[in-house]
């Protein structure tokens, strides 16, 4: 049974513009390696659930990293989360896509 999983994703800022975005568990681990401190909020808020609105940007920007370690000129988690907008539907279906990734 072969039943592979979308592990990367784009994902639409407000401005039109995409990023990729991952949480397989080896970049997760690679992170936790580059940047500890954004692994450990990251891990934190995964181990309780998200409780607060704001918790799903962290996720998001958390896999924004992930996806993009090798690029020199990453956004702020700031910077990321203007460019997120207000839209919460998109940010929560994102959040789904990337902590329960749907098989083909």
């Amino acid at each position: 049974m072969d039943k592979k999983m979308n592990t990367i994703i784009d994902f639409e800022f407000c401005d039109g513009t995409t990023a990729k975005m991952t949480l397989t568990f080896y970049a997760l681990y690679q992170l936790k390696a580059k940047n500890k401190a954004l692994y450990e909020r990251y891990n934190k808020i995964m181990s309780k659930n998200i409780s607060e609105e704001l918790e799903m940007i962290t996720v998001i920007y958390t896999a924004y990293v992930c996806a993009n370690l090798s690029e020199e000129n990453l956004m702020t988690e700031e910077e990321f989360m203007m460019k997120c907008g207000s839209d919460r539907i998109a940010i929560r279906d994102a959040v789904q896509e990337l902590t329960q990734p749907k098989k083909h």
